[in-house]
């Protein structure tokens, strides 16, 4: 399943590494209930300015398409999250379990305020260490980040 068309060294040559603080990984197991799990995946959807369509329509059959999307993956000691930066928006999905809105605007001013896309992914491990993309990501990628991280 594939969320666009980037060639996978196009997206090795956009993930940006950081650090988070431990007050910041604090704030994300307490805010997105991240408990036992060893790396926390966020699906970002960015605010609609900053994207070129509407990045909030037909959010119920996106829910369900990212739903098959993951459950393809099998990924093990993940906890998977979906955070709006446009809780109006999307508050028909929001449910506080695996959809979110942007709590404080964290995740947006932490990671993605800089970028110009629709969505973003961020995996973050217990220590903090995350690996960032901003824009289409594939599955592939996904497990890559993941891979990246352990």
């Amino acid at each position: 399943m594939v969320i666009g068309f980037s060639s996978f060294s196009e997206f090795e040559n956009t993930i940006e590494t950081g650090q988070l603080t431990e007050n910041d990984v604090q704030f994300l197991k307490e805010n997105y209930n991240w408990n036992s799990e060893d790396f926390l995946i966020v699906n970002f959807k960015q605010p609609r300015s900053s994207c070129q369509y509407d990045n909030y329509k037909n959010l119920k059959k996106s829910v369900k398409w990212w739903s098959t999307f993951y459950a393809e993956l099998k990924l093990e000691h993940v906890r998977t999250i979906f955070i709006y930066a446009d809780h109006k928006k999307a508050k028909k999905v929001i449910d506080s379990k695996s959809h979110f809105e942007d709590i404080n605007s964290f995740i947006y001013t932490t990671f993605f305020s800089k970028d110009q896309t629709c969505v973003g992914i961020v995996v973050v491990n217990k220590k903090g260490v995350f690996q960032k993309h901003a824009g289409e990501y594939t599955q592939e990628n996904v497990a890559e980040l993941v891979k990246n991280l352990k």
